[in-house]
């Protein structure tokens, strides 16, 4: 039997012929049955959807999850704003949904979720400025929720933290209410696909540099963004006010040296970064809900929510 290039860890080896496919006009389609999962309620959380404001005046479904018995309470919750990854073209999947519900219930938030808009319908910069436009409703609408908008947190997965990057951009720029802390997990952040792990990860399980190109070449096809980092968060001159962050990579993926980068930029600006690699997996491991590998990484990033929150 040939031995697998990358080795895998034992719960991650369904993933190892697991490949996005290169046509972002087959996604539509795989988007009618990823429509299809729902995120419910549970013994832990709650989950409700609103309507919330969109880019040009268009409304999103949006998802507020919160842990049970928080209705009502004196206490004003933390929030955590989620955006989540698929390269602006899939919806979320089961993953997003369980890691938004552990988020609730474990660190005790409310977690908000947009169903923002997808390619190949709408490119940049609909995607970024729903989420932003997402921020700005959860900022306007904390009394309403019941939200403490001083210890907001952004998270994201892959094209979910391009997103967490954007927005943040946008909010300094605009001079709004910033969040105290960003999650990214194998965040793609550079639209020059130019860094090591881009060359070298050409067929990687799941996600390899050719298919990051499209992506971005898909994404901003067209578009010139009003500020560099509106669009690529990597290539902003400076990281000035940018809160505490968490940054997780996967061993074997093209967006590993993105998030390494990121974490170098924090470092250099004297912002604190936790960062992580985790070993013997490719991009999308979060799909492995019951994998050690996915255990471990919950368990890290709940107690670096916990400990930005009791800083504020």
């Amino acid at each position: 039997m040939k031995k697998a290039k990358y080795q895998l860890d034992k719960d991650l080896k369904f993933l190892e012929k697991q490949a996005l496919f290169p046509c972002i006009y087959v996604y539509p389609l795989v988007n009618l049955f990823i429509g299809m999962i729902t995120c419910k309620s549970d013994e832990n959380v709650s989950v409700r959807k609103v309507k919330t404001p969109g880019y040009n005046g268009q409304k999103l479904t949006t998802l507020i999850i919160e842990p049970r018995n928080s209705a009502g309470s004196d206490d004003k919750l933390p929030c955590i704003v989620f955006y989540h990854g698929g390269g602006i073209l899939l919806k979320a999947v089961q993953s997003h949904y369980q890691f938004a519900k552990w988020y609730a219930a474990k660190a005790k938030c409310k977690v908000v979720m947009p169903d923002y808009r997808l390619m190949p319908k709408y490119r940049f910069p609909v995607a970024t400025m729903d989420c932003y436009k997402t921020y700005e409703w959860v900022l306007d609408s904390a009394d309403m929720l019941e939200i403490d908008k001083d210890k907001i947190i952004m998270t994201g997965d892959s094209a979910g933290a391009t997103l967490v990057g954007e927005v943040f951009f946008m909010l300094k720029d605009n001079k709004l209410t910033l969040p105290i802390g960003t999650l990214m997990v194998y965040p793609a952040l550079d639209k020059r696909v130019n860094t090591q792990s881009m060359r070298k990860f050409v067929d990687t399980p799941v996600l390899n540099s050719r298919t990051s190109k499209m992506f971005w070449d898909e994404y901003l096809k067209g578009a010139v963004p009003e500020k560099k980092e509106y669009a690529s968060p990597l290539e902003a001159q400076s990281f000035d006010q940018f809160p505490r962050t968490y940054i997780e990579v996967a061993e074997f993926d093209s967006l590993h040296d993105d998030g390494v980068l990121l974490a170098d930029r924090l470092r250099e600006e004297k912002i604190p970064v936790e960062f992580h690699e985790v070993k013997g997996s490719c991009h999308g491991y979060e799909v492995a809900l019951g994998s050690r590998i996915v255990k471990d990484a919950l368990d890290r990033r709940i107690r670096w929510i916990q400990a930005v929150l009791e800083e504020h």
